[in-house]
């Protein structure tokens, strides 16, 4: 048995060309671009802003043969005080699916595989011709269905994102046909740093038993050292160093349709 790790590491020079990455941060890469996430799916139930994409993991399947192609998506509020309240108010989870027989997608074979392979993993996709993208937020990549009164260039998918782009830089190019002004790079910064850093998530097979014998040598290291490290540890609880505040809600497995483009 074997288990899937996933390692961060930061972009390389192929990325802008995979349509369908596993990743962290940045704007979300959709599964159908053609329907993007509208706001009103992932506005805090807190502050009532956008959230902003944390990470997307492509996890194809193939049962149900409507998930051949399938992604998931987490969003979550940046606003650390939303956080005082239920995980349920201030992130979400979607899934995206689209079976192998899709209009979005066009298989071709990797340059690397041989030309007698029929490995799924020695195929790459890219979007069939006919597919026409829809506008999305220039600030986060939500579905901009809001566009600039002036220049009616740029979209927004609600009226926060739109102040937050004039005011990083839009006022000043608006309109504007100079190439140094419309690519500003501190006006491209100050949008960048409304989303989290964006890394290419890399992932590995590993044998399930060698991980567990790993963790156990690592455990026995970390008693062995525990009487020195300085540190009291008493009376903490795992739950206590959790990245995320864990909370009293349960998991709950329900069952969804497939034929809607997001599942909740």
């Amino acid at each position: 048995m074997s288990v899937t790790l996933g390692y961060a590491e930061p972009l390389d020079d192929d990325f802008d060309k995979e349509h369908l990455p596993s990743k962290i941060g940045g704007k979300p890469r959709w599964l159908d671009p053609t329907r993007p996430l509208s706001v009103d799916k992932v506005q805090c139930d807190e502050c009532a802003n956008p959230m902003v994409l944390l990470m997307q993991l492509y996890a194809p399947e193939d049962e149900p043969a409507e998930a051949f192609h399938r992604m998931l998506y987490v969003f979550i509020c940046r606003n650390g005080v939303c956080h005082k309240a239920s995980a349920g108010r201030c992130m979400r989870v979607f899934r995206s699916q689209l079976p192998e027989d899709n209009s979005i997608y066009t298989a071709q074979e990797s340059e690397a595989a041989g030309s007698c392979s029929d490995d799924e993993d020695d195929m790459s996709w890219s979007l069939a011709e006919q597919v026409r993208l829809a506008s999305v937020c220039v600030v986060c990549g939500l579905s901009g269905s809001k566009a600039c009164s002036k220049c009616h260039a740029q979209f927004y998918c609600s009226r926060a994102h739109q102040v937050a782009d004039w005011d990083a830089g839009h006022r000043a190019q608006c309109g504007s046909t100079h190439p140094q002004m419309s690519k500003s790079a501190v006006y491209s910064r100050k949008l960048q740093h409304m989303m989290y850093p964006e890394l290419v998530i890399v992932s590995e097979e590993e044998d399930a038993s060698k991980l567990e014998a790993s963790n156990a040598d690592y455990d026995d290291d970390d008693d062995e050292g525990s009487d020195d490290d300085g540190e009291d540890n008493e009376g903490i609880k795992p739950e206590d160093m959790a990245l995320v505040p864990v909370t009293g809600e349960k998991v709950e497995d329900s069952e969804v349709d497939v034929d809607r483009a997001f599942l909740l």
